[in-house]
């Protein structure tokens, strides 16, 4: 299955990470080398004080070396 994180990245080959306390608007995945991705949920319920549904941010707004296996990272 693919999944799509905040930054609209796509992965695939994921697990969705059990979590202590289910999140009502995220959950999180995590790949075959154990990096972390959060997710949006889709359908997610709104909360009381927000006026819209979250959006997905641009994948040029991701940290440095965002979804770069920790080994193949460069300085």
């Amino acid at each position: 299955m693919v999944y799509k994180d905040v930054f609209g990245i796509d992965h695939e080959d994921c697990h969705i990470v059990q979590t202590r306390h289910e999140f009502n608007r995220i959950f999180i995945i995590e790949n075959e080398v154990g990096s972390r991705f959060t997710c949006i949920k889709k359908d997610a319920p709104l909360e009381k004080k927000m006026s819209g549904h979250w959006k997905y941010a641009k994948a040029s707004d991701a940290p440095k070396n965002y979804a770069v296996p920790y080994k193949a990272q460069k300085g």
